[in-house]
């Protein structure tokens, strides 16, 4: 294990054997390898690393509980079945990252985390569990930081699925940067390498930004398609936002998608942190992550925002694991 990885402690989810295996119906879980089970890069497919940590949520003013969703989204995830490729070590289920005392720290932790898996196992694709989706700063400059040795600058194309465009300023009372600053973070540091054009925020909704923070994606030139301009029927949506993702994928190297849960309408995703009246069909966002597993080009998912304090049978969890699994196999 490298220093970097010290900062990634063990998966703690309290798995129960017999939803996990069923005689011949293999589940992730048992294609699974921790980083002490010393992974081999031409085995592992896929990764799976959580972020349990909803500091930037509480500064948002958001509910607490986001930290406790990557244990509930694994619990899910890896009693899914396995895909016939998948054998013992190709999954690498990497834990979760240890949050440091700010969470700047935190997310510098988490992109050199990512970089590090990226680089180590170069064929997976890799799946972040928030967490506040604050962290998809980490995880996009992660995907940079890796991308940057090898390509030049401009070559990353993010998608957001979400009802916010996560642009606020940080305030300076506070010192750190919150749940909702991800993106203008992206846009403005240098470092992450996200021209305005390569950003799609997809699903946004006027009742949840400010008129400021709208204009600040225009002056950057970020591509916005609205909640109401977005096709009720989920095939039909799902299709546009395939086609903009391939669109992406043609100029750039890499891709990373990026979805909050409160993209979703409350009785789709009711256990988030800022939950929403209406939202994008789910099977739209379905699609999404399944064509992002066929792309030439490396890819990778982020999952924020879920809030199992407040998640309704599991369902936001269900939904979460289900975006994931569809990724991490290709499979609608």
């Amino acid at each position: 294990m490298t220093d970097t990885l010290k900062f990634v402690r063990a998966d703690a989810t309290p798995h129960r054997d017999g939803m996990v295996s069923r005689g011949d119906e293999p589940r992730l879980l048992n294609c699974a390898v921790s980083l002490d089970g010393d992974p081999r890069p031409d085995r592992v497919q896929a990764i799976v690393l959580g972020v349990s940590d909803d500091r930037g949520v509480q500064l948002a003013g958001g509910r607490l509980g986001a930290a406790e969703g990557p244990l509930r989204v694994r619990d899910y995830l890896l009693r899914m079945p396995a895909p016939e490729e998948f054998t013992i070590g190709s999954l690498l289920n990497a834990g979760d990252l240890q949050s440091a005392e700010h969470t700047a720290e935190t997310h510098a932790r988490l992109a050199e985390v990512v970089a590090v898996l990226r680089e180590r196992f170069p064929l997976a694709r890799l799946v972040v569990i928030g967490g506040g989706q604050d962290h998809a700063y980490g995880e996009v400059l992660g995907l940079a930081r890796a991308l940057g040795r090898t390509q030049p600058q401009g070559r990353l194309a993010v998608v957001s699925v979400g009802p916010q465009a996560q642009v606020q300023a940080p305030t300076p009372q506070r010192g750190e940067p919150n749940a909702n600053t991800a993106f203008r973070r992206l846009l403005l540091e240098p470092a992450a390498r996200l021209d305005g054009p390569s950003l799609l925020q997809w699903g946004l909704q006027r009742t949840s930004n400010s008129p400021s923070h709208l204009r600040f994606l225009v002056a950057q030139g970020v591509q916005q398609l609205y909640w109401e301009e977005i096709d009720g029927d989920h095939r039909r949506a799902g299709q546009d936002l395939v086609a903009r993702i391939a669109q992406l994928a043609d100029s750039h190297a890499a891709l990373s998608l990026s979805v909050h849960l409160g993209a979703f309408d409350h009785a789709t995703s009711p256990g988030v942190s800022a939950p929403s009246v209406v939202g994008v069909p789910a099977g739209a966002v379905l699609q999404a992550a399944a064509t992002l597993a066929t792309l030439s080009i490396a890819t990778q998912l982020g999952i924020y925002e879920l809030n199992p304090r407040f998640d309704q049978d599991g369902a936001s969890a269900r939904l979460a694991a289900r975006v994931a699994w569809s990724y991490l196999t290709g499979v609608l």
